[in-house]
Order: C-alpha cells, then sequence, then structure tokens
C-alpha cells in the first residue's frame, strides 16, 4: 500500500470567526456557505479576472474551516484572503503547514489499518471531501484528521495531524518525487505546475469546484461567460507514451503538421499533463516536443 508523506505538497491554512464560510464562498468559485462540520468541498480562488490563485479543499469543522491548498502557495494565499477581510467580516487566517503532518494512504486500506491509526470503520463510508478527527489512541490528546481524499488522486484518505509518524504503524514513506509521478499517472492537476495565475479553473478541468448557480463571487464574470459561450481557448490535457519522461516541463508540443498545441506542464515515464490550444484537445492526437518526442492526448482532464 502507497504511504505518501505530503506534508509540503499540500499547504494547510486555518480559517477562524463567525463568517467564515460566508467569505470564503463570496472569496472562491464553489458553493461552500453551507457546509456543516465533517463535510467537505473543493473550490477555487481566482484573481479578477478569472484566474487561479489556488485550487482548495475546504473542510467544515465545528469552530474553524481548515483550507488544503498547494503546499509553498500559504503565505500569497493568506495575504489575498486578508486582503478582502473588511470591517465587517469576522474571519481570522492562520498558517498550519508547518505545525501539522499531512500524510496519503493508499486505496486499498482496510478496516484493520484504520482501526491501528485511532478510528473505526465507519471511516471507510465517508464521502469525498467528508472528515473525521478521531484521538489517535484511546486516552491520547494527541487528534488526527481523516479526510477522504478526492477520487482522482487515487488514494483512500489524507492523514492529518501534529507530531505524527505513520512509518511507526505502516513502514516505510515514499517522498515528494514518488507523488508527483503517482498523481501525473492519474492526471491529477498541482500547484504550481498547473494550478497558477496562467489559467482559469475551466481550463484546468476543475468543473467540480466551480458553481454556476451561486451569487456573485471574485472572477465570477470572466468564468461564467467562458461557460456559457463555451469558448475556452485551453484544455488541460492528459498525454500517454513510452517518451513522456522525456518531455520537460514548459517545452512546447506541436502537431504532425507544425503547429504549436500547447506546452507540457509536468511529465513522467508513460504520462503527462500539458495545456493544449482546444483545436488540438481531443482523444487520440499526436504531438511531439522539440526534440521529437512523442505523446497522444488521452483524455481531457475533469475533476
Amino acid at each position: 500500500m502507497p504511504l505518501f508523506d505530503l506534508s509540503r505538497t499540500f499547504s494547510r491554512i486555518r480559517l477562524f470567526g463567525s463568517t467564515r464560510l460566508d467569505f470564503l464562498h463570496r472569496m472562491s468559485t464553489g458553493h461552500v456557505s453551507g457546509l456543516q462540520p465533517g463535510e467537505g468541498k473543493t473550490t477555487v480562488l481566482t484573481t479578477p479576472i478569472g484566474r487561479m490563485v489556488d485550487y482548495l479543499i475546504v473542510l467544515a469543522f465545528d469552530d474553524s474551516t481548515l483550507l488544503i491548498g498547494g503546499g509553498g502557495n500559504q503565505d500569497k494565499v493568506m495575504r489575498w484572503l486578508r486582503k478582502y477581510i473588511f470591517f465587517n467580516d469576522d474571519v481570522q487566517v492562520s498558517d498550519e503547514t508547518a505545525g501539522t503532518c499531512m500524510f496519503g494512504l493508499g486505496d486499498d486500506v482496510g478496516p484493520s489499518l484504520i482501526a491501528r491509526l485511532g478510528a473505526d470503520a465507519a471511516v471507510l463510508s465517508l464521502p469525498e471531501h467528508a472528515h473525521r478527527t478521531v484521538p489517535l489512541s484511546p486516552g491520547s490528546r494527541t487528534e488526527v484528521t481523516f479526510v477522504r481524499a478526492p477520487q482522482a488522486l487515487g488514494l483512500s484518505f489524507f492523514v492529518i495531524g501534529r507530531d505524527l509518524d505513520p512509518a511507526a504503524w505502516l513502514g516505510e514513506v515514499a517522498d515528494g518525487q514518488d507523488f508527483d509521478a503517482w498523481r501525473i499517472v492519474r492526471g491529477y492537476p498541482l500547484f504550481p505546475n498547473e494550478i497558477n495565475e496562467d489559467y482559469i479553473p475551466l481550463e484546468a478541468g476543475l468543473w467540480g469546484a466551480v458553481s454556476f448557480n451561486k451569487g456573485c463571487y471574485t472572477g465570477q464574470e470572466i468564468i461564467a461567460r467562458m461557460e456559457s459561450r463555451g469558448q475556452i481557448a485551453r484544455k488541460l490535457a492528459y498525454l500517454t507514451g513510452d517518451e513522456t519522461g522525456l518531455l520537460e516541463i514548459g517545452a512546447d508540443l506541436r502537431t504532425e503538421g507544425g503547429e504549436i498545441a500547447g506546452k507540457v506542464t509536468s511529465a513522467t515515464h508513460g504520462a503527462a499533463l500539458a495545456y493544449l490550444r482546444s483545436a488540438f484537445a481531443h482523444e487520440g492526437v499526436l504531438l511531439r516536443s522539440q526534440h521529437g518526442h512523442a505523446a497522444r492526448v488521452a483524455r481531457i482532464v475533469r475533476i
């Protein structure tokens, strides 16, 4: 069973205050205002022109909200949020990234393993992005939060807590490079490669994180216009091929006729991610880098 240390791959920001969910609702693409404790959803912070600041998993707790975002992006996200906190908002922002650990568990987790980590088998039935916090062991003051991981990522749970040592329970922990290959093979976008201010959420395939019937939010006009007109300039594509591991991040991809189709954002052996012009973002299209390395469009990312 794979076990990944994701403590640096993802950031963890905590929101406090009575209006924290209403604030996040008006600041981001998802419908998060009605989240109940134990529930979770995805959303995207966007600029006024609809570009991505970060892609977030929002976890609701009784007295706070935890945002799981891009590792290394937390300072920017916190500055962005604080810039829009007005005098009538009751919202406080705190960075928990350095003080907590985060691990990803493989998709074959069973009841015996969950019990060893301090939870009961009911955790196994949690829906996507739902979560539960339990003591690490009976009588322990150390708590661990189990979050049902995104289906597209191919993991079963995120495990978040302080001073956790999962290697003592589960064995060897894989590093960040192994996880990067894992998520590329599954076509999962990540900051800063695919999640950044060069692109909008619909181009990244993050349709599940965008509500088209909620009230106004920062960047809504641009995103709604692109959706209603069906005019998406670029699309994130999942590419396959024996030579994908030779593709360089940022390299141009061209069609057999020599037209520039897009750019590589992530690559590993057997798989790659690339933003392609919509005209070329179709399954089966063969593309080549400037060095002649081939990759074929397998599917368009949609999460």
